[in-house]
């Protein structure tokens, strides 16, 4: 195991079975998988998918993982946030390395055009964060970017004596499915982010910074004018609220 990869190899055959289940992936279809590791849930897939593609970043495990999967599996060596993904349509599954879960995520929504759903397990504490409502400690700009994007399943909680090493906190299974028709919108993204800068501020202050030449009389007529209060918190704003802000400042 490699400290710098954050490796926990899950070793618990039946929660390997739930994570393939929870899937749902069409016999026919490919699937991309991030980080096998020591290849225990790339067996599985294999058995449920015309085709897998495995990225491994980490170079000692390519040759026995090579060796040990079935003819339907590619392994690939190379850094899942850098590299260029396979041509075509593939699904994604993992269990994401918990120091770049949240990068990999981003990529993965900004090349959701090829990527019907998203089925992994990352820390717990992450899943909390992308399924978090607004008030609540857990909701961030993180949670804004994720549920503009996405419907986000909760599957099952996953506990750390399933892996080896064991990590030191529990794992979750989430789902993404894209929401139709959502555009493309990085600006409200970074927007959003700008507006938690200071999160115990009310939002008011907070893009007053963003937009001083407004003045603070038109930058409250704005943000009442979308029905959101002019004493609102940014933690309080659900993601609908945020767009109508974000679309008087735009």
């Amino acid at each position: 195991m490699k400290k710098r990869f954050g490796q926990h190899f899950l070793t618990d055959r039946s929660i390997l079975r739930r994570i393939v289940e929870f899937a749902h992936i069409p016999p026919e279809d490919t699937v991309l998988e991030i980080g096998p590791g020591s290849g225990a849930l790339t067996r599985e897939l294999a058995r449920a998918a015309r085709h897998v593609i495995a990225i491994e970043i980490d170079g000692d495990l390519i040759p026995s993982l090579r060796a040990a999967m079935p003819g339907n599996v590619e392994i690939v060596e190379g850094d899942a946030l850098e590299m260029e993904w396979p041509p075509g349509a593939f699904h994604v599954l993992g269990n994401l390395p918990y120091n770049v879960a949240t990068p990999l995520l981003k990529r993965f929504i900004e090349h959701r055009a090829r990527i019907p759903d998203v089925t992994v397990m990352v820390q717990k504490e992450v899943a909390e964060r992308m399924m978090a409502e607004p008030s609540t400690h857990e909701y961030g700009p993180f949670s804004v970017l994720v549920q503009y994007y996405a419907n986000v399943n909760y599957g099952f909680t996953v506990y750390p004596g399933a892996f080896k090493p064991r990590p030191k906190v529990d794992s979750a299974v989430i789902r993404l499915e894209w929401r139709p028709d959502v555009p493309s919108a990085p600006r409200f993204t970074d927007f959003v982010q700008q507006a938690f800068a200071s999160r115990r501020k009310k939002l008011a202050n907070n893009l007053l910074s963003m937009f001083p030449s407004l003045g603070r009389e038109e930058m409250l007529r704005r943000i009442i004018s979308t029905g959101v209060s002019a004493s609102a918190r940014p933690e309080e704003l659900s993601v609908a609220e945020f767009l109508r802000v974000y679309n008087q400042f735009r």
